[in-house]
């Protein structure tokens, strides 16, 4: 079919289609209009299609040229890029041939030197055949008498350069070991651990006091006896004082007031009421503590009773340090280290913190801190490398693990370093009788008083055992001890007394 066919019958279509256009009822159209509309029409179409012709005609010519440009730029970059492999497959055999010739001249004179070595070989043999012979010694006599001689030379210098390698290993050891601990302390710069809370409450009107005491003081002494803690009251205005050791029933205390205080009347009755609530207030406080920790700590999975023993180390204090913020001191110092020397940081980091859980419950269960640690961290299912390091800090058993000694470093340092501690009075008081039993320990001593706050001892001795010769000595003998035992803070005065005393009668 032609393209003339076509396009009749496309023109016998539109015909149709206007007819039934223009016939529309109500209204007659002649064949004349009719013939002249589809004529305009007519040439409508054949204008438009000699446009669209057209255009595709220049729209082909245009991609053809666009195409052509593109094959010949195309075929540039081929013919470069052909030109660029030939030059580097040139320069590959030349670089080749330059290897194989540089490997030739090596083998020959790698030849060379295995002939001048089996020539000096040859000779030494030679001259040592010579020498045997002349000398009469058979040659393995003479190489076991070298040896010997050999030996005994350089025997001593062997042991000098051992010893002082020995040595110079200790002080280089020593040396990182101060550099790693020194650069610890220096990248933790948290403030100190000591526990400044001293159970203080704020009361908003004086005459709450008395509603709190009841009449002849009983309401207060049911409080101290229930709760276990001791109350002071008009120290401060508006202030009152809970004391406890254990600082989780002070905290219960504390919460059990506030409740009071919203009472309109108090009584016993009143305050054994609100202790239950009370310690669910402190429990959720613990919970809160617990679960605050963990998430710093990146822990998961712990059990809920764990995570509330990890709360009570905020009320937990030694030597006026609070328990919680010297374990995270501890887990900071022990993750720095273990960073600096390659151990594992995790089980370093994790049992610095849980090294003294035990103190959690050491004050409701008999046994030391340590092992409690031990039993603790072993119930809740710790990886065993954790126990171990966490509860060897105070050497209750040897020490297996590089982690382990870690901890024990990092404790070291959060309790030992400068305003860690609040010395307490239990401690310094020891300090005091240690000082005298020391003095007391010597014979021929009658009496030791330790005064100027510890920082002199004053020793009494009996005349007639020590005498004034003696005297000095003793003081040197006792001041020498002191200074061996150690433990105390700058100079320690010892000072010896002998007084001789003779009384007689006139008659």
């Amino acid at each position: 079919m032609s393209f003339t066919d076509l396009f009749v019958g496309f023109l016998g279509t539109v015909f149709g289609i206007l007819v039934g256009y223009f016939v529309i009822p109500g209204r007659k159209y002649s064949a004349k209009e009719v013939l002249q509309r589809i004529e305009k029409l007519k040439r409508e179409s054949e204008s438009e299609s000699v446009e669209t012709v057209k255009t595709a005609r220049e729209r082909a010519s245009s991609r053809k040229a666009l195409f052509e440009s593109e094959q010949k730029e195309f075929s540039q970059q081929l013919e470069k890029l052909e030109k660029m492999i030939d030059t580097k497959i040139a320069t590959h055999q030349k670089r080749e041939a330059k290897i194989a010739e540089l490997k030739r001249v090596l083998m020959e004179e790698e030849h060379s030197v295995e002939a001048v070595k089996l020539n000096t070989h040859n000779v030494k043999k030679q001259i040592a055949d010579n020498l045997i012979r002349m000398i009469g010694i058979p040659a393995e006599r003479v190489k076991e008498e070298l040896i010997n001689q050999y030996e005994n030379t350089f025997k001593d210098d062997a042991e000098i350069r051992l010893k002082n390698s020995v040595v110079r290993a200790q002080e280089c050891s020593v040396r990182e070991g101060k550099n790693i601990l020194a650069g610890a302390i220096y990248r933790y710069g948290a403030s100190t651990s000591v526990e400044h809370d001293r159970g203080e409450m704020i009361v908003q009107r004086d005459e709450l006091k008395g509603r709190i005491i009841g009449r002849g003081g009983r309401n207060i002494a049911f409080f101290e006896e229930l709760f276990s803690v001791d109350v002071i009251f008009n120290d401060e205005p508006n202030t009152i004082i809970i004391s406890s050791f254990n600082l989780v029933l002070r905290e219960v205390a504390r919460a059990a007031l506030i409740r009071l205080m919203r009472e309109r009347i108090i009584s016993e009755e009143t305050i054994a009421r609100v202790k239950p609530l009370a310690e669910q207030d402190v429990d959720k406080i613990l919970i809160r503590e617990g679960e605050k920790t963990v998430k710093q700590l990146g822990l998961t999975k712990l059990s809920p009773e764990f995570v509330k023993l990890i709360g009570r180390l905020r009320f937990r204090t030694s030597y006026g340090q609070n328990i919680l913020a010297h374990c995270f001191e501890v887990s900071n110092f022990s993750k720095l280290i273990a960073g600096e020397i390659g151990a594992d940081v995790h089980i370093a980091t994790v049992a610095g913190f849980f090294h003294d859980i035990g103190k959690a419950i050491d004050q409701e269960v008999t046994g030391s801190h340590d092992v409690l640690t031990k039993e603790l961290l072993e119930k809740y299912g710790f990886d065993p490398a954790i126990v171990h390091a966490a509860w060897t800090h105070h050497n209750a058993a040897p020490q297996e693990t590089v982690e382990a000694k870690i901890v024990q470093a990092a404790d070291a340092i959060s309790a030992g370093r400068p305003g860690a501690r609040a010395e307490s009075l239990e401690r310094y008081l020891a300090k005091i009788k240690d000082l005298e039993a020391t003095a007391l320990s010597f014979g021929g001593v009658k009496k030791a008083f330790t005064i100027n706050a510890g920082r002199e001892v004053r020793v009494v001795v009996e005349p007639e055992k020590v005498n004034d010769a003696g005297v000095g000595q003793l003081a040197n003998d006792i001041a020498a001890k002191v200074q061996e035992k150690g433990g105390y803070p700058g100079k320690v005065k010892v000072t010896t007394i002998r007084l001789t005393k003779v009384t007689d009668y006139a008659k």
